[in-house]
């Protein structure tokens, strides 16, 4: 079963983009739904993620959480394309691994958005909104939604 982002999540995660970000990359676009909220800038959103190659100002994406590997492979190397990452990925991506939170912090986690259990209707997977930035050195914010 594939879950779409709600319009809601979509405004806020397009939000926390930085100010001059003109290329934005949606790797895994489903249905569009992140798409259709990032009017203004040039966007990529291929149907195989795994053809494109280059870099992009920025990264925002809600991957597939199954199988979860394959959602951590788009972060990761989303993460060596773009210098901003908005992915919304389970709550088991930072509690789950060490070396993967490491891997995320070293990067620059910026802010964790924890988001409610009815956000996607049927779900049973806790979510979360990572706001990576490379070279963040600050604390990361934690908010919720």
């Amino acid at each position: 079963m594939h879950f779409q982002t709600p319009e809601n999540i979509c405004k806020y995660m397009v939000s926390l983009l930085p100010e001059g970000i003109k290329t934005v990359l949606e790797p895994t676009p489903g249905e569009g739904n992140i798409v259709k909220v990032l009017n203004g800038y040039a966007v990529t959103a291929p149907i195989d993620f795994f053809t494109v190659v280059g870099n992009w100002d920025a990264v925002v994406m809600n991957p597939p959480f199954t199988p979860m590997d394959m959602g951590y492979k788009i972060l990761f190397r989303c993460m060596d394309m773009s210098p901003v990452v908005i992915a919304l990925m389970p709550w088991l991506t930072l509690i789950n691994s060490e070396r993967r939170t490491n891997k995320i912090m070293e990067h620059g986690l910026k802010s964790v958005t924890h988001l409610p259990r009815s956000t996607f209707k049927g779900s049973r997977v806790q979510t979360c909104i990572l706001e990576i930035v490379n070279g963040w050195e600050q604390d990361c914010i934690f908010r919720a939604i």
